[in-house]
């Protein structure tokens, strides 16, 4: 066995240090620090400021993708759970049905969902939020005062920050919920990787797995994977640090292997919500097939990064300006084709972090800056050659969005800034070399800031800019609205780079101590952040009106009409929705209510779906009237009466902001068919979509099979629905010859059937849908959604998160190990 090697310091881990600056740290040391109750305290109260409209005012936090999906799918998921007792397996109501575990309805099994159980939809989704917001500061300041172990003004400093930056908090206006909550947890991650670093136990790894499990668990998969990454850089920094005091490569080697084992039994424990979504995206989804080529791949991954303008608003956030200005028109000129959030992370911290490389330039400080900088190039996407490379790495092709990342840039410049900070208190009364090199630095980016606000308000920076960028004509209209807070943009980058100043001057001549100082720099630091902040919010809190106005949150008349449709009637049907509700609230606002839909909003449907019927546009439904004959749209819902010729449409209701019509040529959800061909997708698709075909009489199957050749024409028949909710359907058949049951219901390969009590095929019919031969006379037809490869999913979830907490469990029964003198401390 190799011998252990005594622990000495690692280059740079130790710099020299002059009198002067020994003192003046001692007498820092020995200042109090700021109370333990003061940064939980601080953090509720910024997060009662930052939402007043929902604490005071009763107010939700709807945005776009809640709009959009969000709020139907977890209110779908807590409602089925509510009235039958069991969990969902299948989503019948939009876009004629998918998987709801593996087709990805959302954070279903991150525990502050349970809180839906326990609260109506609409008020949980605020406070969850919100909830996010405020643990984002706590685990910052934990990771910063545990993890790096700052002293506690620092660390809240960089809490305060991180929590309101508008990277994290203008996630409320997209409705980036799960993102926010990736955002939020990054931290606690760190902070649970340096833990497992530092005291190296087998109890702290299952914590670091606990930390992936619940990063995995929000079920965005593309910022976990960020996550991923930034934690990975920084455990293998941390380990290169080990092995450089250490010199032992055999316990470098056991800190990997148990980093691996960690992140492979966290991923595990997460199962139930990764291994069935990932089948279901490889097989199934519409995603399969969204990439073509290499250039498509390519344009895809990188399709909504940052671009130039983004990342001048990194410093100057009116730069770019904004979609979300509620109290005037929109300002934003940027490229990108939407934009509801902005990933400004404050520029007070800016402004400190050049300080950590004047002097005294540590490895830890060289990684979170190369961590930030690498997240910022990410981020560019194909604004810079680099993305090719990020492309190599496995996982990348299959996400949009690089400006996703921006979370691990907004850790590192918060990081970065709280060093900072640190290190500036230790300067307090000093008048040494390092004092005068902040001191000049400070006024120098003063003097900047000046130039760069007097450049602005004459002109020339935009002339200059858009020599090299044209705008177009939507973008020119909104700069032109945004000149003038383009303006005060930099006059306030001035002021603030000012008053930082001053306020280090005052450090300088003691002209007040510890607690003044950080007291005074965060709440310049928050009135940074709380004007960018406070947009985003305000705009949110405006889409309530929106949304009652479409019954989204109630039905409207042409909602309670169909719903009594559905109620009266003994067969399903869907609707096909075109009333305007559309853009920009839900296409699911039926669905919310209980009404089946034609279409809706997933983004991660069953793909052969997607193509059959596409996002057809109220245009659309006449040409192609037989296909929607094919899915059950009897009725049709349009923003008011139609003028032209209705074909087979005949008025059935008429309300406030909607006329509803029913389509007499719809086909039964479930029909008789005696005339089959086998054909292969790539005929049946077009075939289809020409409306040369009778999809009333005749089916086209995927399959073959000796069963099929029972059939005979012309079957006349009765079927009758005598059981039906998402998980099972039960269906009584009197048929006079053996025919094939067609059901308008998207086929997959979990659905079983029977007849009769015995195991019958599911052949999949008409591209998309459902076919069950059944034989003459009387049958009894059951469908069931099969959910073993869901329990065996389950199963290890539970096991090992069993595993992993009863490890942490038993680590803090025995104690804290007694932590690693040397470089292995950060």
């Amino acid at each position: 066995m190799a011998k252990r090697q005594p622990a000495r310091p690692a280059p740079n881990s130790a710099p020299r240090v002059t009198a002067s600056q020994r003192a003046a740290r001692e007498r820092i040391e020995n200042e109090p620090d700021i109370p333990r109750w003061v940064p939980p305290l601080v953090f509720a109260l910024v997060t009662v400021l930052l939402f007043p409209e929902v604490f005071f005012q009763g107010n939700t936090l709807m945005g776009t993708d809640t709009l959009g999906l969000s709020y139907f799918a977890r209110n779908f998921y807590t409602e089925f759970v509510r009235s039958s007792h069991a969990f969902p397996l299948w989503n019948p109501v939009i876009l004629g049905g998918l998987p709801f575990l593996e087709g990805m309805h959302g954070d279903i099994f991150y525990p502050p969902s349970l809180a839906l159980f326990f609260l109506d939809a609409k008020a949980m989704w605020a406070w969850k939020m919100i909830l996010h917001i405020f643990l984002a500061g706590l685990f910052m300041y934990g990771w910063l005062r545990r993890g790096l172990g700052l002293r506690r003004g620092p660390a809240f400093f960089g809490g305060l920050v991180f929590m309101m930056g508008a990277d994290l908090v203008s996630l409320v206006t997209p409705g980036g919920d799960g993102k926010l909550f990736v955002s939020a947890l990054a931290p606690l991650v760190f902070w649970l990787a340096e833990r497992a670093a530092r005291n190296r136990r087998i109890a702290d790894f299952a914590g670091f797995a606990l930390g992936i499990t619940l990063i995995v668990l929000t079920s965005h998969m593309q910022l976990a994977y960020f996550c991923v990454w930034g934690v990975s850089a920084y455990f293998f920094f941390r380990v290169w640090q080990i092995w450089r005091a250490e010199n032992n490569g055999r316990e470098v080697g056991r800190l990997i292997a148990m980093f691996a084992l960690a992140g492979i039994l966290g991923t595990g424990a997460a199962a139930i919500q990764f291994l069935p979504p990932l089948d279901y995206l490889r097989t199934t989804s519409l995603r399969v097939d969204q990439r073509v080529d290499e250039s498509q791949t390519y344009a895809e991954a990188t399709s909504f990064s940052l671009h130039p303008e983004e990342i001048v608003s990194l410093v100057v956030p009116e730069f770019m300006g904004a979609s979300v200005t509620p109290d005037g028109p929109a300002t934003y000129w940027g490229r990108n084709s939407i934009k509801l959030n902005h990933e400004y992370a404050g520029v007070i911290v800016l402004l400190l972090l050049p300080i950590l490389f004047l002097r005294r330039r540590t490895p830890q400080v060289w990684f979170f800056a190369g961590l930030g900088v690498v997240s910022l190039i990410y981020a560019l996407g194909a604004n810079t050659p680099f993305f090719h490379l990020f492309m190599l790495i496995p996982g990348v092709k299959l996400f949009r969005a690089p400006s996703l990342i921006i979370f691990l840039y907004a850790l590192s410049v918060c990081t970065l800034g709280a060093l900072a900070l640190q290190r500036l208190l230790t300067l307090r009364g000093s008048d040494d070399d390092e004092a005068r090199a902040v001191s000049r630095y400070l006024w120098i980016a003063t003097g900047i800031t000046v130039l760069l606000a007097v450049f602005a308000s004459s002109g020339g920076l935009l002339k200059t800019w858009l020599t090299f960028y044209n705008p177009g004509e939507r973008g020119a209209a909104n700069l032109v609205n945004n000149v003038g807070n383009l303006e005060l943009g930099f006059w306030l980058l001035c002021a603030f780079s000012l008053l930082t100043t001053l306020w280090f001057t005052g450090i300088r001549k003691s002209l007040y101590g510890a607690r003044i100082a950080i007291a005074a720099i965060a709440i310049l630091a928050a009135v940074d952040l709380y004007r960018v902040d406070r947009w985003f919010v305000k705009f949110t809190t405006m889409y309530n009106d929106e949304a009652q106005k479409y019954g989204f949150f109630e039905p409207n008349d042409a909602h309670k009409f169909l719903i009594a449709q559905a109620q009266a009637g003994k067969h399903p049907f869907r609707v096909a929705n075109y009333d305007g509700s559309t853009q920009p609230l839900s296409r699911n606002t039926l669905a919310i209510h209980g009404i089946e839909q034609v279409g809706g909003l997933h983004g991660n449907e069953i793909g052969r779906y997607a193509k059959l019927i596409g996002d057809a546009d109220a245009s659309a439904v006449f040409q192609n009237l037989q296909l929607l004959d094919l899915v059950n749209a009897e009725y049709i819902v349009f923003p008011g009466e139609l003028n032209a010729d209705t074909g087979p449409l005949e008025k059935a209701f008429v309300g406030t902001t909607s006329a509803v019509y029913r389509n007499k040529s719809a086909s039964p959800r479930a029909f008789l068919v005696g005339r089959v061909q086998v054909l292969d997708d790539s005929i049946a698709l077009p075939a289809m979509q020409s409306g040369r075909i009778d999809l009333h009489n005749f089916a086209i199957v995927a399959d073959t099979s000796p069963e099929l050749a029972t059939i005979q024409p012309d079957p006349r028949g009765v079927v009758e629905w005598t059981d039906r909710n998402a998980n099972r359907v039960k269906l009584r058949v009197q048929s006079d010859k053996p025919a094939l049951l067609v059901i308008s219901d998207n086929y997959y390969p979990s659905w079983r059937a029977t007849i009769g009590g015995k195991p019958a095929q599911i052949h999949r019919t008409d591209y998309t849908f459902r076919g069950i031969v059944v034989p003459a006379g009387t049958s009894e037809v059951e469908m069931y959604y099969d959910a073993s490869h869901l329990r065996l999913a389950a199963i290890t979830s539970i096991v090992l998160l069993l595993l992993l907490t009863g490890a942490v469990v038993g680590g803090m029964i025995r104690g804290p190990r007694r932590e690693l003198d040397g470089a292995d401390k950060a």
